[in-house]
């Protein structure tokens, strides 16, 4: 019995460090994605922008000049950003959230939330919430 115990003890471990190994593999492929993605608005280049967008993004934005400017319109801080840090991330039903501090051109802090979706084998951008933070960068 106590064997029995002992071994579905080290196979539930092993499950789980198993898991926490592929999360951060996940966490470091999308983190790449996000920044790719922020660099490519930097150089304007809408293609590549747009190549990170999940389906259902490209469906309501039909090609990349018409995602880019709702971008720009929308998300300047994302579209021009300064700089910018990852602080936070999480896995939450199968889908993977980052947050960043942006640093926009005028020296402004934005928290962004952007979310990611596994779909056809690879991370896609889904959303991306941002906000003001309430102290200025330095």
């Amino acid at each position: 019995m106590k064997l029995c115990f002992n071994l579905v003890f080290f196979f539930f471990i092993f499950i789980n460090l198993h898991a926490d190994q592929a999360n951060k593999e996940d966490f470091d492929i999308t983190k790449k994605i996000i920044s790719q993605q922020l660099e490519a608005f930097k150089v304007n280049d809408a293609s590549k922008a747009y190549s990170f967008a999940a389906p259902f993004i490209k469906m309501r934005f039909e090609d990349p000049e018409s995602f880019m400017s709702m971008v720009k319109d929308n998300y300047e801080p994302i579209s021009n950003a300064k700089d910018f840090y990852f602080l936070k991330f999480k896995i939450n039903n199968g889908n993977i959230y980052h947050q960043l501090q942006v640093i926009s051109k005028s020296n402004q802090s934005y928290m962004a939330t952007y979310s990611l979706i596994f779909i056809e084998d690879e991370w896609k951008i889904s959303g991306c919430a941002l906000s003001l933070m309430t102290q200025q960068s330095i």
